[in-house]
């Protein structure tokens, strides 16, 4: 980890993933930028130009935001910190996606106020819009957190969509974060496997991929997401660390994504991984008596005569 990026709008919740990711680079030596966007576009309403005044107010707002960020740079303990600003006029995940490209952006860090009701099932928040685009890791920051207080994270996994560069990228957070780890699956009715052969087979896995201190914990519950909030109320975690499929569209829309769920409705960090739909799935043997019928395919539809 040696870039970090932090999109920040001078909110609270934007201040407090500043400061995280001020103590992340402290501890890896790492180097900061401060990514505002500000989209500014100007349509001309008349059949002539008169844009000069509109040229001079957006130099007037940008002149502003950086004299912002310098007193925001101020307030932070940044002691040892490589740390510089950038404001953008792109749109908040252009932006992000421009600056991972030029800066070789390690890890995406912001803040996040969540979203519910009407405003989550149609707009979501920031945050899960950068987590389905971005091909780095992104901590979301819900408020004020000391990177010295994570000391448990909460794995939620899926039996069929288990990957090696995530369980690598988990051993590197225990790794990095010295902390303890829990796995969790979250057992729902049309989860038939034997949870005895389960957790003997992920065992193997787990300490082939160099992940020896966990607990791995079985909740039962209808929907994963209840599970998973439920979960980490229970074990105390300070993280919560999850795969993203990063669905978009109409596949989005119908399936939602328990990562961008879990965002919008726990109260601690989420770091989240987008893995590669490309890379092969650690297959489990113990699922593989069910793990040719899909799971909306167990359910028999009723049929009326």
């Amino acid at each position: 980890m040696k870039n970090i990026l932090v999109p920040v709008d001078f909110s609270e919740v934007s201040e407090a993933a500043a400061q995280f990711a001020i103590d992340l680079a402290k501890k890896k030596k790492a180097s900061i930028t401060l990514l505002n966007s500000t989209p500014m576009s100007f349509v001309g309403d008349y059949p002539f130009p008169t844009y000069s005044g509109a040229d001079v107010w957006r130099d007037e707002v940008i002149t502003s935001i950086i004299n912002q960020m310098a007193r925001m740079i101020e307030d932070l303990e940044t002691e040892s910190i490589q740390i510089q600003s950038k404001v953008s006029s792109l749109g908040l995940v252009p932006a992000i996606l421009d600056q991972i490209k030029k800066e070789e952006v390690d890890l995406v860090v912001m803040g996040t106020n969540g979203a519910s009701g009407l405003d989550e099932f149609l707009i979501g928040s920031n945050t899960e819009k950068v987590v389905r685009q971005v091909h780095c890791p992104v901590i979301s920051v819900p408020s004020s957190t000391s990177v010295d207080d994570i000391n448990k994270i909460l794995i939620p996994i899926d039996l069929r969509e288990i990957r090696s560069s995530f369980l690598l990228e988990i051993a590197g957070l225990q790794d990095f974060f010295n902390c303890e780890l829990e796995f969790l699956w979250v057992k729902t009715p049309h989860n038939v496997e034997n949870e005895e052969k389960v957790t003997q087979e992920l065992s193997l896995i787990f300490k082939k991929h160099g992940i020896e201190d966990y607990r791995f914990i079985i909740v039962r519950s209808v929907f994963p997401g209840d599970g998973i909030l439920m979960e980490t109320d229970a074990s105390g975690a300070n993280m919560v660390a999850m795969a993203t499929h990063a669905r978009r569209g109409i596949s989005h829309w119908l399936s939602g994504s328990l990562s961008e769920d879990t965002i919008n409705h726990v109260h601690v960090p989420v770091w989240t991984f987008k893995i590669n739909r490309n890379e092969e799935v650690i297959a489990l043997k113990s699922s593989e008596a069910v793990g040719d019928i899909p799971a909306y395919r167990k359910i028999e539809p009723m049929v009326y005569q």
